[in-house]
């Protein structure tokens, strides 16, 4: 006779589905923050009282009797710490073995709190669905009563507190407004809530069976939430929050003898993964707290990461009748220095390449899932498709670093690279959400699923550049993060694995990941399409440039292959030769250019300070006109009441002494602004017949203020009458008032007494108009090796008497050869045994008929 027998199933089991089936301890905590979403809990604390559980180097007293009063062996704590001061430190060679036993020690003293003010449990939920492994309780009422899609569905996430401890006790007070609590008879119970406790332990038993080992349940009367709650040595931080609004219910579980070593590492790495468990912009009804009692002050709420600074976004929104919406944000360019030429390209004159999208910042398109993978929907003989459902997709593209080149060709914004590679260190990667919780592992860092959509084997397979003519860009794994929402309403097909690692691998979730890549795809080819547009039109902008560049790189080659080949052949008909001379007369033609260049900087200074005194030519006239008489009118008004007798002689007590500094004050700032108003006058800018002797008038009566002054006679008596030219007068104001400045300069360093004089000759041979200047100063610094070098750019011998460090501008000797040679004028530096000597010799163009 056939008989049906039970299967037995061993204790162990609990080991199998809880400790090893879950991967890690921060693993087993969010399955358990899961749970307290579940329940409509608005907020979920994780509090770890690891004051005595973690391992220090430096212990006060108080913390040593405490850890003696745990059971720590005090042999073991002498044999690492010694006391100073009242402190116990670290001795110094302490045997790291040593160290690491008392850590495995210490670990025990940790306590790990999950709470949560959600529906909590009665009695029968308690027997029935949390005591029961693998309940479908979750699968089949999905939706809680607030209204949120459960995240669990196995019905063996409990056993995720194996993992984390070998004992767990939980108190739980159920919501009166959703539950009644009754007994296995239907009668209504007395009780507020349960106090429920397991050790793991029993579960090692030798041959027991999973019926045979129980857990302890306790109904609770005249107890409360809250009693409960305050019992517990919250921060205060953590205390405002529950204080915030009355809590009735919700569970409290108490994790002890825990499994691992809950230090400030263990602690980041699940602060830092229980930021990504939610969507960035998702679960405000839902708050996650952190708080570790040996660091109080270092975490806190966690937040959701949000990603603002990008170069690339992707908005995609998947209906139920497979219709993508798709935006794409571009924001990697700054549009403003991008040159119209570019706008003017064919290509960009088409949607959504041309200006004005660009500024708007993003374009949009719809595709149909058939459209993103074409050709699928002829083979799709199982309605795959139609069992993908709906999903969003943000995906963000940020590059972490750019090329100076490539700044310039693409006209990338600048972005603070180093903190984006920061942020993309720790949240780059595509997450999978499924109703507002992260189905983890999928884009976890450091794990084999972190590229789970297979971008860098597809980057492997085809590594062209940005601009690459053919296409083919695909974009790197690393520099992308992003979140993908699904459902369990929505998205039937995508099951849980049991392990609540990922989900199961059929073939709706291949054809799912093919759309994603598909999507990404729609980015890679507009910013391939944007770069090779750039390109192409750089090339047209900077291309012959680039060539200029390219053949003096190659004129350079050829010079320095060509030295040893001419060294043994004087062939000049050669190729070798021919090609030896044009790139050497190059190189002398760039050299020029180069020297040409600098000349322009310089001229474009000179030329913005004319400017901008020119500009206020006007005011500064005005304020010229003010300054004469005006102290005379104030000595004559005073004098009708007062005489200068009435003071006494000493100048800073006598109002009519300092009324006279003042007035020489004002000549010398009145001689100033005659000088400056009358160098940028317009009829000075304008060529014209320029006489010598009529002009060195002229310029004595500017000077003459400054020549009285500082005791220096002007003399321009040997000047041709004859003698003129056509030029700009402000050319011959540059090279005489440049060289006049010098002189006055130069007198100041006369170390001997000697009459200070300027001579300015001017005479007319049949070919030339020969200037010569003279003055009667120290003449050049004997320090200066080649005197011609004082016409070079920035050469100066002025420096300050106290550093040594140079104050003359260097120009004023530039500026005169450089503006007579401009005038075809040859410049010609004298050695007179006396002072300095310069002569510059104008050739006559033309034969003169005439007389001025």
């Amino acid at each position: 006779m056939t008989k049906t027998i039970p299967f037995k199933v061993s204790a162990r089991t609990s080991r199998l589905i809880g400790r090893e089936n879950v991967a890690t301890s921060k693993g087993a905590i969010i399955e358990l923050v899961k749970n307290g979403y579940d329940a409509d809990s608005p907020f979920c604390i994780v509090l770890i009282d690891n004051r005595y559980g973690v391992y220090h180097n430096k212990l006060s007293k108080d913390d040593y009797e405490k850890l003696l009063e745990l059971g720590i062996e005090q042999n073991m704590l002498n044999s690492i710490y010694q006391i100073s001061d009242d402190i116990y430190i670290e001795k110094n060679n302490v045997n790291i073995e040593q160290i690491g036993y008392l850590k495995q020690q210490l670990r025990k003293n940790t306590v790990l709190y999950i709470i949560d003010a959600g529906e909590g449990m009665t009695g029968d939920i308690i027997r029935n669905y949390w005591m029961t492994i693998g309940t479908d309780n979750k699968h089949s009422n999905f939706v809680s009563h607030g209204g949120r899609v459960k995240a669990g569905a196995k019905g063996i996430g409990r056993f995720a507190l194996d993992k984390l401890g070998e004992h767990c006790e939980m108190l739980t007070f159920f919501n009166k407004e959703v539950y009644v609590d009754e007994d296995k008879d239907g009668n209504k119970t007395p009780y507020e809530g349960y106090f429920w406790s397991v050790d793991w332990n029993d579960f090692e038993k030798d041959e027991a069976t999973i019926d045979k080992i129980g857990a302890e349940l306790e109904g609770i009367k005249g107890s409360t939430y809250m009693n409960c709650l305050n019992n517990i040595d919250l921060p205060a931080s953590l205390k405002q929050i529950v204080a915030a609004k009355p809590i009735c219910h919700g569970t409290i579980l108490k994790i002890s003898q825990l499994r691992d070593i809950w230090d400030d590492d263990a602690i980041s790495r699940v602060f830092e993964d229980l930021g990504v468990l939610v969507p960035p912009s998702e679960n405000h009804d839902f708050s996650i707290y952190l708080q570790s009692l040996d660091n109080p002050t270092k975490y806190g709420k966690v937040e959701s990461q949000f990603c603002d600074d990008f170069d690339y976004k992707v908005v995609a929104h998947a209906d139920i009748n497979q219709n993508v919406n798709i935006r794409i944000y571009r924001q990697e360019y700054n549009i403003e220095a991008i040159p119209p030429s570019f706008f003017e390209r064919e290509n960009q004159k088409n949607y959504p390449y041309k200006r004005e999208d660009f500024m708007r910042g993003y374009w949009d398109t719809t595709r149909t899932f058939s459209q993103l993978i074409p050709g699928f929907r002829d083979t799709d003989t199982d309605g795959i498709l139609a069992r993908i459902g709906a999903f969003e997709f943000s995906f963000y593209y940020l590059k972490r670093s750019a090329t100076k080149k490539d700044d310039a060709r693409f006209f990338y914004r600048q972005c603070p690279y180093n903190l984006r590679k920061s942020w993309l260190d720790k949240y780059c990667g595509i997450k999978l959400f499924r109703d507002k919780f992260r189905v983890r592992p999928y884009g976890e860092k450091g794990d084999s699923s972190f590229d789970w959509l297979g971008l860098g084997m597809r980057k492997n397979n085809s590594p062209a550049g940005i601009a690459k003519k053919s296409g083919g860009y695909r974009v790197e794994a690393e520099n992308i993060a992003g979140s993908i929402l699904i459902s369990r309403v929505s998205n039937i097909d995508f099951d849980d694995k049991s392990s609540r690692e990922g989900l199961q691998e059929n073939k709706t979730f291949s054809v799912f990941k093919q759309l994603i890549v598909s999507i990404i795809k729609i980015f890679e080819d507009d910013r391939s399409l944007i770069a090779r547009e750039f390109v192409a039109d750089d090339e047209l902008r900077n291309g012959a440039a680039r060539d200029r560049e390219r053949a003096e790189e190659l004129a350079n080659k050829i010079i320095e292959n060509s030295k040893s080949t001419l060294e043994k052949s004087t062939d000049k008909n050669s190729t070798d030769y021919k090609l030896h001379l044009l790139a050497v007369v190059n190189e002398q033609k760039t050299e020029e250019i180069k020297l040409l260049r600098e000349e322009q900087k310089i001229l474009r200074a000179l030329a913005s300070s004319g400017l901008m005194l020119a500009s206020f030519a006007h005011d500064l006239s005005k304020l010229n006109d003010s300054l004469d008489y005006r102290y005379d009118k104030i000595i004559n008004l005073l004098n009708d009441k007062i005489s200068e007798e009435d003071f006494p002689e000493e100048r800073r007590k006598n109002p009519f002494l300092l009324l006279k500094q003042a007035k020489e004050n004002d000549l010398k700032m009145q001689r100033w602004l005659n000088f400056s108003t009358n160098i940028v006058k317009k009829d000075k800018r304008k060529r014209k017949t320029i006489c010598f002797a009529p002009y060195f008038n002229k310029l004595e009566d500017v000077w003459s203020g400054l020549f009285l002054e500082r005791n220096i006679h002007f003399d321009h008596s040997n000047v041709d009458d004859k003698a003129f030219l056509r030029a700009f007068e402000i050319d011959f104001d540059s090279i005489f008032y440049n060289l006049i400045s010098n002189s006055i300069e130069a007198f100041v360093r006369l170390r001997e007494e000697r009459e200070r004089e300027i001579v300015v000759s001017v005479e007319t041979t049949e070919r030339a108009i020969i200037c010569t200047y003279r003055d009667s100063g120290p003449g050049l610094s004997e320090d200066i090796a080649n005197p011609n070098d004082i016409f070079q750019p920035l050469f100066t011998t002025k420096r300050s008497t106290s550093t040594g460090e140079e104050i003359g501008t260097g120009l004023g000797m530039w500026l005169v050869k450089l503006i007579s040679e401009d005038n075809d004028a040859r410049v010609v530096l004298l050695t007179p045994t006396i002072g300095f000597g310069i002569q510059i010799i104008f050739p006559i163009k033309y034969k003169r008929n005439y007389e001025l």
